[in-house]
């Protein structure tokens, strides 16, 4: 009984740092998903070989979402971003450790996100932006359309792109 007792606890452990998010649902052309109150949506546009990209959470600081890391946040590709007076503010950054992040441009790498908006709006911030699914950008990852991912969501309660995050999930999603 006592090993049924760990295994059990493991199991929830387990869970709550995966993230049990929904599953994907579709809102006007966007897979979405959300986990822990944290939105993401995405959709693929081919013509392009990008990704449009949203997040939002309730929060009046910054969200942020990371393609693809190894452990933590290890070259995960993030894209961090908030919004102050109506004005988006996002950062194109690599995890360089289990629990750090700098910008790609900080590293030999590009500023890859184009299109980039946001509001904050009822306490509740979202970004969005566009990242090509191959950059060519030695601090990203590249997306392959039909493949899962496991991705990192996020946010903080500042408008600060080095400051820790209030909330951080894992999830998987099918691009």
């Amino acid at each position: 009984m006592k090993f049924f007792g760990i295994g059990l606890a493991v199991l929830l452990v387990a869970a709550m740092i995966v993230g049990c998010g929904g599953d994907e649902d579709t809102v006007d052309g966007y897979k979405t998903k959300t986990v822990s109150d944290i939105t993401l949506m995405w959709k693929t546009n081919n013509a392009e070989d990008s990704l449009l990209v949203k997040v939002s959470a309730t929060t009046v600081g910054w969200v942020a979402v990371g393609f693809d890391p190894t452990v933590g946040m290890q070259d995960a590709n993030i894209i961090i971003g908030y919004v102050v007076n109506d004005t988006a503010y996002v950062r194109d950054d690599v995890g360089t450790g289990l629990h750090s992040h700098a910008p790609d441009t900080t590293l030999g790498g590009t500023n890859d996100v184009a299109d980039i908006a946001g509001t904050e709006d009822a306490g509740i911030t979202e970004i969005s932006f566009t990242i090509p699914l191959d950059s060519g950008d030695l601090q990203d990852q590249v997306l392959v359309v039909g493949e899962s991912y496991v991705v990192i969501l996020a946010w903080g309660t500042d408008d600060d792109f080095d400051a820790l995050h209030t909330v951080r999930v894992t999830t998987e999603i099918d691009i």
